[in-house]
């Protein structure tokens, strides 16, 4: 909140009385004086970017239900990918290196003579995956900078506050390479 001056002049506002009996009682609350708590809304607003005739509640809570939905199918069709793509691959490959004779077997890498040993004993490899991927992070900060714009005129649109170099830095991530 702003220092006030205390040679400020005081202007007249026209509200109806039942908006004035509430912004008193809301007054009262904080503990402030009538023009101090509405310096303060007017700053919430506009540090937050918000509107008041913006309403967040649904539509942020269904932007992320869709956006959730979106990435479980990403995750479907990777996981697809891998089993009709990767396993069939690795296992042509497993059963070429069956065939190599022990020197050449000797001289391969760890983690292939793992891969290996794996394919001909018939255990399934697991990979050890992290906790929390860094992806989930990275797309819990691209959610959390979306934020719903309501023009007086045509559509509502999202718009991501994002830094431009954030953004970029993300697109090479993931190898993103039109605009």
């Amino acid at each position: 909140m702003k220092k006030q001056n205390k040679k400020e002049t005081f202007k007249n506002l026209s509200i109806k009385t039942s908006v004035a009996k509430r912004f008193r009682k809301f007054t009262k609350e904080l503990g402030l004086r009538q023009s101090a708590s509405l310096d303060l809304m007017l700053d919430f607003f506009e540090t937050n970017r918000l509107s008041p005739t913006q309403h967040l509640g649904p539509n942020m809570k269904s932007l992320e239900h869709h956006l959730e939905k979106r990435i479980n199918a990403s995750i479907a069709i990777v996981r697809a990918i891998e089993n009709t793509q990767t396993k069939p691959t690795q296992a042509m490959l497993a059963a070429l290196f069956e065939s190599l004779p022990e020197k050449a077997k000797k001289k391969l890498p760890p983690s292939f003579e793992q891969t290996l040993q794996n394919t001909l004993a018939h255990k399934p490899i697991t990979p050890q995956l992290p906790k929390s991927p860094p992806e989930k992070e990275d797309l819990k900060q691209v959610l959390k900078n979306i934020e719903l714009v309501k023009p007086t005129f045509g559509n509502p649109y999202l718009k991501v506050n994002m830094e431009y170099d954030e953004l970029k830095s993300l697109k090479y991530k993931y190898h993103v390479y039109h605009d």
